[in-house]
């Protein structure tokens, strides 16, 4: 920090103002071309000119003979006194600044400021050191902490004609955050007080950490809040999703997550770990410590995946029992059988499959996982045949995924926590028998511009024809022969058209019990 008695305030600039103006104009990374006068401005030096201590002096002048392109070195430094002249010979340039009487600060006593010599080259400029780099760079790494090297790069080229290597970069970037945000290496030794101090906050979680046996250092670290796996037991639909995705700290590693959907759709965190990489063992141990946490047997429980390597084996392993989904993102609009809901229309489109490729057959008919609604359990209430819940989770996370695994989790932690809060702040306003998403669901089927003939049998049977097809509906067993009633827990548009034909229709009575709003606010409590 630089600062001035009042008789030098109109000769010295202030540094925290200009601090102020690089946050106004950074944006996504990148400073605005008017900030090289606001660097080439705080950077003048003169006489009377105080500065908080050596190393800020230090650091200002360094900045200030990068700016004008000349090098400097420092021919005495102590405590009491700090001297720096340039490096060409025969330059009278030449700078002194003293300690001053509160002990710490320093002000420029005598300056030369005339120069007799040529630039130096930019591009090896040995005054951009990496602890240069690191102090000028630490407003942009502690606004983003993931800025790549390359913005850095194209920043100290505009504001100081710098064209530096990559890895000086990198190494500097790294420099900053450990001088913002501590050591990466100290970090894992706040390990055990973590998982002491979340067990201690939240009893009854299931809170873990692995070190390696031979040299003992960190391995990983399983987390699962007792408020997450009593929602989603209370009132989540019983499909897990389950993925991985990469660290972008020093020592980086993977962060599992196990994620389900509330009855409002909402995104709904079981559990997390990080571990050292993706294989059968690391999510073995994952699936073993998520099986701890639920301490209940789970008759009908799904999972959806991408096909990770050794997880198929992992979920066999942990939960035979358990349907095993695959997500199929990349294949659904254009593999019509995946989102079929009756088994009469997967056969027919596996037939049309078998007629145009029968290689492409025989690989769909021999995966071990289900990919095709048709096959899906009736008991999950959950139709989803891609893996989206967990992108989201996984973005959600970004900015903690740059972070040493202490931070990381606590940040996850607090993320979780404002998100129940404003959860139950929302649903305090409900005044519906059913969640908000729904009503609109609701609303949406109901309102359809397509036309059914529909010839009743019973009080509760019928027989609901549109255009190009044809179903039964039996609304005292909540059934559609199209399957979608009975898989997603939903009245299809067969049961709307009917059940929209009566008058006085409760639409929470053909509603799976799970989008019941007390089934949510149970869930967050």
């Amino acid at each position: 920090m630089i600062y001035t008695d009042e008789t030098q305030r109109g000769c010295v600039q202030d540094v925290s103002a200009t601090n102020t103006v690089n946050n106004d104009i950074l944006v996504d990374g990148l400073y605005d071309a008017s900030f090289v006068g606001g660097v080439e401005e705080t950077n003048i030096l003169c006489v009377g000119s105080r500065f908080e201590d050596s190393s800020s002096f230090k650091q200002a002048i360094r900045s200030n003979a990068i700016l004008q392109n000349f090098a400097i070195r420092i021919k005495a430094s102590d405590k009491s006194r700090v001297i720096a002249t340039c490096t060409y010979r025969g330059c009278p340039w030449r700078i002194r600044a003293s300690l001053c009487s509160d002990g710490h600060s320093f002000e420029v006593r005598k300056l030369l400021s005339t120069h007799l010599c040529p630039g130096v080259n930019r591009a090896g400029n040995k005054q951009a050191t990496s602890s240069w780099i690191a102090h000028e760079i630490q407003d942009i790494v502690k606004r983003n902490p993931d800025v790549t090297p390359k913005d850095i790069g194209n920043n100290l080229e505009t504001t100081f004609g710098l064209s530096l290597p990559y890895m000086k970069i990198w190494r500097s970037r790294e420099l900053a955050r450990e001088q913002m945000f501590g050591s990466v290496d100290d970090n894992y030794k706040w390990v055990p007080t973590l998982r002491s101090e979340l067990l201690n906050r939240n009893p009854g979680s299931h809170i873990t950490y692995q070190c390696d046996k031979q040299n003992g250092s960190f391995k990983r670290f399983f987390v699962s809040f007792k408020v997450c796996i009593d929602g989603f037991l209370a009132g989540c639909r019983y499909l897990i999703g389950i993925d991985a995705c990469h660290l972008k700290s020093k020592y980086l590693g993977v962060l599992l997550s196990a994620n389900s959907l509330d009855g409002n759709n909402g995104l709904f965190n079981i559990a997390f770990a990080v571990a050292e990489s993706e294989s059968k063992k690391s999510w073995e141990w994952f699936l073993m410590n998520l099986s701890q946490s639920f301490d209940v047997h789970i008759e009908h429980l799904a999972f959806i995946s991408d096909m990770e390597k050794g997880l198929g084996e992992a979920i066999k392993t942990v939960f035979p029992h358990a349907e095993h989904r695959v997500c199929m993102r990349h294949l659904w609009k254009n593999l019509k059988a995946a989102n079929c809901y009756s088994s009469h229309e997967f056969n027919s489109k596996l037939q049309q499959i078998f007629n145009i490729n029968p290689q492409v057959h025989s690989y769909l008919t021999s995966l071990s996982y289900k990919w095709s609604k048709a096959t899906f359990s009736n008991h999950i209430r959950n139709h989803y045949n891609t893996n989206n819940m967990d992108e989201s989770f996984n973005s959600w996370v970004e900015e903690a995924r740059s972070k040493p695994v202490v931070d990381l989790i606590d940040m996850i932690r607090g993320m979780l926590m404002e998100q129940r809060a404003h959860r139950k702040s929302n649903a305090v306003s409900w005044r519906g028998p059913l969640v908000p998403c729904v009503d609109e669901y609701i609303r949406d089927v109901t309102t359809r511009k397509e036309h059914f003939i529909i010839r009743q049998s019973t009080a509760t049977k019928a027989e609901v024809e549109g255009l190009s097809e044809r179903h039964e509906v039996d609304i005292e067993n909540h059934t559609c022969t199209c399957g979608f009633w009975q898989i997603s827990g939903l009245p299809c548009k067969h049961v709307a058209a009917f059940v929209g034909s009566k008058h006085h229709t409760l639409w929470h009575t053909y509603v799976d019990e799970l989008y019941y709003s007390y089934r949510y606010v149970v869930l967050l409590h």
